[in-house]
């Protein structure tokens, strides 16, 4: 028999540093109920699981090659004794005292299946790291939201904007019932099992709320390599989950992803000759626009001479293609100034991280809308399938 109290479940892989804030955080607690943690340890080399251990957390250890972000989040629930069940991250910190008692009223307070909070950027995030949290907060609001839905063909016609902010919820930090998970389980998806797991529930008729007033300290400074790829696979996943894309890009082929690549780089070549009086040196030696152009095959030393040079005179671009390039090099443009403004950056390094992070952001995207857009018509070319794979691995 499930108790009246606060189960947390954590996954963890070498926490780090910040785990130990993250344990501490949740010390500081004040909520007065039965309360226990759950670690789910998937092969950590560092002191997470002696960390762990000295905090009172009970500590299910799985081989990394088992760890599923739906399947071991769902057979965690077996450890948990309280009916009330969090999901949080290794590198979340609360940000009081009254942080759970907070997610527990608001849990009891609303008819819904669900609680989710908003983040603030930790105090080391980079400038992209913290626009990025604050970006998504300003379009979440301010203010407590209940997400529902009347019905399968309502939520099949909003905008998809509109649809993917219903059905967001954030493992981050979301407060749930234990009966109600164990009846609907996280769907089996190897990604965004919260946002699958938020589309059934809504189409089922329960209600979910976001409540900005609770808040978690948590954000990622990921290098660009990484942030490239996340966005492949988000985009992948929402489009296996939502059935849909925000922009139908099908019509690219993997020489027009090439085109707008090279493409990109020139305009930020360009960019950057405008803003520096010298070259700049990238952080790690070499910008991600040339690794990406890399991963296509070179037919001779020539062609890899003129690529970011000389690379649109080569081949005239499609009208559409041209026109999406040029959306992207705007976009790109703005985010820079705008971010390199907002936070007042002077340092030359750390400009041009933020430009190769959003580079990263933006040429990702793409990548991804063309495959999932691909996916959904059933139409992914053996080149594509190539090209893409190797960017599906290590997110």
């Amino acid at each position: 028999m499930m108790e009246n109290g606060v189960s947390i479940i954590i996954p963890t892989c070498n926490g780090g540093q910040i785990f130990s804030q993250c344990l501490s955080g949740l010390k500081r607690q004040d909520y007065a109920g039965p309360l226990q943690l759950i670690i789910v340890d998937s092969g950590s080399t560092d002191k997470t699981v002696e960390l762990a251990m000295k905090a009172g957390a009970e500590v299910q250890r799985i081989d990394p090659k088992q760890f599923h972000h739906a399947r071991t989040r769902n057979e965690a629930l077996s450890l948990a004794n309280h009916e009330k069940i969090v999901f949080t991250v290794q590198d979340a910190i609360p940000c009081s005292d009254i942080w759970l008692t907070s997610l527990v009223h608001a849990l009891d307070d609303y008819p819904v299946a669900a609680v989710y909070t908003a983040q603030i950027p930790h105090d080391d995030a980079t400038p992209y790291a913290r626009f990025e949290i604050e970006s998504i907060n300003e379009a979440r609001g301010h203010d407590p939201v209940i997400q529902e839905t009347e019905s399968l063909e309502s939520y099949a016609e909003m905008p998809y904007n509109r649809a993917y902010r219903m059905i967001g919820l954030d493992n981050v930090c979301a407060i749930y019932r234990k009966d109600r998970l164990l009846r609907e389980p996280f769907p089996e998806v190897d990604f965004a099992e919260d946002m699958a797991w938020a589309q059934k529930s809504l189409l089922m008729g329960h209600k979910i709320l976001y409540n900005p007033r609770i808040q978690m300290k948590h954000s990622h400074n990921r290098p660009p390599q990484y942030a490239f790829c996340r966005q492949i696979i988000n985009s992948f996943w929402c489009a296996k989950i939502m059935g849909r894309v925000e922009d139908d890009l099908s019509f690219l082929e993997v020489g027009d992803l090439k085109s707008l690549t090279g493409g990109a780089l020139s305009f930020v070549s360009s960019l950057l000759s405008n803003i520096f009086s010298d070259e700049p040196e990238y952080p790690g030696g070499k910008s991600l626009l040339r690794e990406i152009l890399g991963k296509y095959p070179q037919d001779n030393w020539v062609k890899r001479f003129l690529v970011g040079r000389i690379y649109r005179r080569q081949k005239p671009m499609p009208e559409r293609v041209k026109k999406l390039a040029g959306n992207m090099e705007t976009g790109i443009g703005t985010l820079f100034h705008l971010i390199r403004g907002k936070y007042h950056m002077k340092d030359e390094k750390k400009q041009m991280l933020l430009l190769d992070q959003i580079v990263a952001n933006v040429m990702g995207r793409a990548y991804g809308e063309v495959y999932a857009s691909r996916l959904l018509k059933d139409n992914i070319s053996p080149s594509l399938e190539s090209l893409m794979r190797p960017f599906f691995h290590g997110v």
